[in-house]
C-alpha cells in the first residue's frame, strides 16, 4: 500500500534482521492462507510492522521454523509459525487494500482509475476471503470504508489542510492496530495507530508533492506550498511534525513490557532510524534537493 515504514538494516544485529525477515516472510505465507496466494503480491513492510507491533500488545508468543517458497526455492529460510496475530494483519491488509483501491476509483483520474477499476474484482474477492467468518473484523471493514469516506470528502473538498486528512487516516490506523483489544492495551494501541498512520499519510503526501503539483491533484502540501521555494523552505519544519508524531509513537511503545529483547531492538529500529531516514529520503526527493542537505538541516531533529 506504502511501504515508507521500514528498518535500517545496517544497524540491525543478525538475530535481528533474521528475526523481522522471518516475520515479513510468516505475514506472506499467512497471506496466502488467509486471503488467497495472488493476494501475497500486496505485501508491504508497513504491515510487517504492524504484526510485529500486534504481537507485542497481545503478548502472542511466537516460533519460528525453516521453510521454502517459490522466491526462494533452493534454501531454507527462517518463517514464522502461522499464528492468529498474522491472520489478522493478513485479512487487515486485503481489507485496507480495496478499500483504498475503492477510494482510487471514485477520486484518481487517467491511468490511476483505470488500473483501479481493473484490480478491484481481484481486491473485492480478496476482501470477501478476508471477512468470512470473521465476525469482529466486519466491524472493522466499516471503520476503515467510513475513515476513508472522510478522506475522500476532504480531499474532493480540496482543504489546506494537511491535519484533517492525516486525522483521518490516523483514525484509520487507530482502528486496525487496535483490532479486538479492551482497556489499556487499546489506549496503548490507538495512540500509537494514530500517530503512524497521521505519519504515513504527511510522508505520502510529502513524496507525491512534485507529481501532485503537476497534475493537479489534492495533496494539503501542494496546496499550502504551490511555490516549490516556499516547500523547500518549509522542509525544517515539515521534519520536525514528523518527528513530533514518532515521538507521540514511542510514548506509547514505552508503556509496553516486551516479552522479546530483539523483537523489541528491530521495533525501535524502525522507529527511530529506518522511519527517520525515509522522511530524508523523501524530502530530497520532493524539494529537489541531496539527501546530505536535507541530512544537514535536520541533523538537531533527528539527533
Amino acid at each position: 500500500m506504502f511501504g515508507y515504514v521500514r528498518t535500517h538494516t545496517p544497524e540491525l544485529r543478525v538475530r535481528e534482521y533474521e528475526a523481522y525477515r522471518a516475520t515479513y516472510c510468516g505475514l506472506c505465507r499467512a497471506m496466502g492462507k488467509c486471503t488467497g496466494q495472488c493476494s501475497r503480491m500486496t505485501l508491504n513492510y508497513d504491515f510487517a510492522f504492524l504484526a510485529l507491533v500486534r504481537l507485542a500488545l497481545t503478548e502472542t508468543p511466537f516460533s519460528f521454523e525453516q521453510k521454502r517458497c517459490l522466491a526462494h526455492p533452493l534454501k531454507r529460510r527462517s518463517v514464522m509459525v502461522y499464528n492468529g496475530e498474522l491472520a489478522l494483519c493478513a485479512r487487515a491488509s486485503a481489507v485496507l487494500a480495496y478499500h483504498k483501491t475503492l477510494d482510487d476509483v471514485h477520486d484518481e483520474r487517467g491511468t490511476k482509475r483505470l488500473v483501479a477499476r481493473a484490480v478491484r474484482p481481484w481486491l473485492s474477492h480478496m476482501r470477501r476471503r478476508a471477512l468470512r467468518g470473521q465476525t469482529e473484523l466486519i466491524e472493522t471493514d466499516g471503520a476503515v470504508a467510513a475513515s476513508l469516506a472522510r478522506l475522500g470528502e476532504i480531499e474532493r473538498d480540496r482543504l489546506p489542510s494537511a491535519d484533517k486528512p492525516a486525522d483521518a487516516f490516523g483514525d484509520l490506523l487507530a482502528e486496525i492496530v487496535s483490532f479486538g483489544l479492551t482497556d489499556g492495551r487499546r489506549r496503548i494501541a490507538e495512540q500509537l495507530g494514530r500517530h503512524i498512520g497521521r505519519w504515513i499519510y504527511l510522508v505520502d503526501a510529502i513524496d507525491d508533492y512534485t507529481e501532485d503539483v503537476k497534475r493537479g491533484r489534492y495533496n494539503p502540501f501542494a496546496l499550502m506550498y504551490p511555490d516549490k521555494k516556499d516547500f523547500m523552505e518549509a522542509s525544517e519544519g515539515l521534519a520536525a511534525a514528523l518527528k513530533n508524531e514518532l515521538m507521540g509513537a514511542e510514548r506509547a511503545l514505552d508503556l509496553l513490557d516486551f516479552e522479546s529483547e530483539t523483537h523489541k531492538n528491530v521495533i525501535y529500529n524502525i522507529l527511530y532510524l529506518g522511519m527517520p531516514q525515509t522522511v530524508e529520503r523523501v524530502l530530497a526527493s520532493a524539494s529537489g534537493r541531496g539527501e546530505e542537505s536535507v541530512r544537514k538541516e535536520s541533523d538537531t531533529i533527528y539527533e
